[in-house]
């Protein structure tokens, strides 16, 4: 299980209490684990794993946190507690199930199985097209030749067109013009999101 954690550990207690687990990871802030909480859960769960992130950076909460799920899916099932932590902490691990495709709860007291799509990716919520674009899309290309690369993938031109005015729309990509010539190139959000779309190495 991998869980929040702000200064009090009673939010993480009732995911403990609740729900089975093998291994406990703990995400948090730096001050997080400097607090008599996270030493009194050290006590009950003296193999506990740390991971120490900056709980109002929602970019580097995400990562970390998808990080975390993957090492943890090697092993078996993962499931995350989203209780404790900051606001951004929280949300980031939302963010993550979903992105990841696993279960997430919040325990205040009850446990509540909260709204994300167990075995459903992010990817999975992009058309074909917008998916292509993700994963060939490496920083600022002229358009035309971009355009080139994902047709000769199979898509028809006003599809990729479609696609790329979609991806504009949900702020992942920018289209800019220098000199007379348009170019794509990729934002800030798409980044956080790029991982998702890699292409299965066993594909040819």
């Amino acid at each position: 299980m991998i869980a929040t954690i702000g200064f009090d550990e009673r939010h993480v207690l009732p995911s403990l209490r609740l729900m089975p687990y093998d291994r406990l990871v703990l995400v948090g802030g730096r001050d997080s684990f400097r607090s008599a909480g996270f030493r009194r859960l050290r006590l009950l769960e003296p193999e506990l794993q740390v991971v120490r992130v900056d709980a109002f950076d929602l970019g580097d909460c995400l990562e970390s946190i998808e990080d975390s799920i993957r090492q943890a899916r090697a092993m078996g099932p993962v499931r995350i507690s989203a209780t404790g932590g900051t606001k951004i902490l929280t949300m980031a691990a939302l963010l993550a199930a979903f992105h990841e495709g696993v279960e997430a709860w919040y325990c205040d007291p009850d446990p509540v199985r909260l709204p994300v799509l167990r075995g459903i990716t992010l990817a999975k919520a992009f058309l074909p097209a917008e998916q292509a674009i993700m994963q060939n899309l490496r920083g600022r290309t002229p358009l035309d030749r971009f355009l080139a690369l994902v047709i000769s993938r199979g898509f028809a031109r006003r599809t990729v067109l479609g696609a790329t005015r979609s991806l504009v729309a949900k702020g992942l990509v920018e289209q800019v013009i220098e000199a007379g010539h348009t170019f794509l190139r990729p934002t800030p959000r798409f980044g956080l999101l790029r991982d998702h779309f890699l292409e299965d190495p066993g594909k040819a």
